[in-house]
């Protein structure tokens, strides 16, 4: 499935969603690279680049695949990819971390010059430290393509198992740490940020709209520089067990981590209901996300 190291247990009193199938590629340099391959053929790159004044991701996807920017709910720009990837630059400022979000297809940049529909987020560290930056989202056909050999990159995970096509990748930047937490059902993590992290789905940010992640296990792949991690989640949504296009979703994400923390949230039992929309008139009386930092 890969050859990543598998979180280890032993010794855990509790578990969580991500226990099991957590698993772990850390470079120990600046530097980690990672692909994932359908039945042996490289279909996606990753790579994790540590700075001195920040981090740097690129995802390399096939030439075909729709490339979907979406800003406050609404989509921005659609183009086709050539020879095209996927760039996060991110820029450490004291405790704030500043950046952009975007898509190079054939040596262009479709949102080239729109400053404030490719703003990341300005987040602090210790925001990602409770829930990751959200990066994009991708949609596989079962037409996927490949892209080049990458014959240098060791590290891989397989998306078609016996039983079922990891279709839907998920991809989050976080301090160094993050996935092991969660895996280890730590209480460093607060377990309402915590849940919001594992079952809900990226619709959250190109749509305005937390969605439930039901569905297959995932891999959790979690690609590790000194700072920094790149998760990768790689599942199968019950109600997307299909596509009939290859789409990478990217968004504008600038104020995604105060979003969050305006929905109300009521605890039930073992967990939580976390309000579907943003609510921007807080009111007394109600817990909200950030009640919970």
């Amino acid at each position: 499935m890969n050859n990543g190291i598998k979180h280890d247990i032993h010794g855990q009193k509790y578990r969580s969603d991500f226990s099991l199938c957590t698993y772990y590629f850390d470079s120990h340099e600046s530097v980690a690279k990672i692909k994932a391959l359908r039945d042996g053929k490289p279909i996606l790159a990753f790579c994790l680049k540590e700075l001195d004044g920040g981090v740097e991701v690129f995802i390399t996807i096939p030439d075909g695949y729709e490339c979907m920017h979406f800003r406050k709910g609404k989509l921005t720009s659609n183009i086709e990819s050539k020879n095209a990837h996927l760039t996060y630059h991110g820029i450490a400022k004291r405790k704030k971390m500043t950046g952009e979000i975007h898509i190079s297809s054939d040596g262009c940049n479709p949102l080239k010059g729109n400053a404030p529909y490719t703003e990341a987020p300005n987040v602090s560290s210790s925001n990602i430290e409770l829930h990751p930056l959200p990066v994009c989202r991708i949609e596989l056909s079962e037409s996927t393509g490949k892209v080049a050999t990458h014959s240098d990159i060791e590290n891989y995970f397989e998306l078609q198992m016996p039983t079922c096509f990891f279709n839907t990748i998920e991809v989050h930047v976080a301090k160094k740490g993050y996935t092991e937490k969660i895996a280890s059902a730590s209480t460093c993590i607060s377990t309402a940020w915590a849940s919001l992290f594992v079952y809900t789905s990226m619709h959250t940010y190109f749509l305005g709209k937390v969605e439930r992640r039901p569905g297959f296990y995932p891999q959790v792949i979690c690609l590790q520089t000194d700072k920094f991690e790149l998760i990768i989640l790689a599942t199968r949504e019950y109600k997307n067990l299909s596509y009939e296009l290859n789409r990478l979703k990217y968004f504008h994400t600038k104020d995604y981590f105060r979003n969050l923390c305006k929905r109300r949230v009521i605890a039930h039992g073992n967990g939580y209901f976390i309000d579907q929309l943003t609510n921007t008139k807080q009111t007394i009386n109600q817990k909200y996300m950030s009640d919970f930092l």
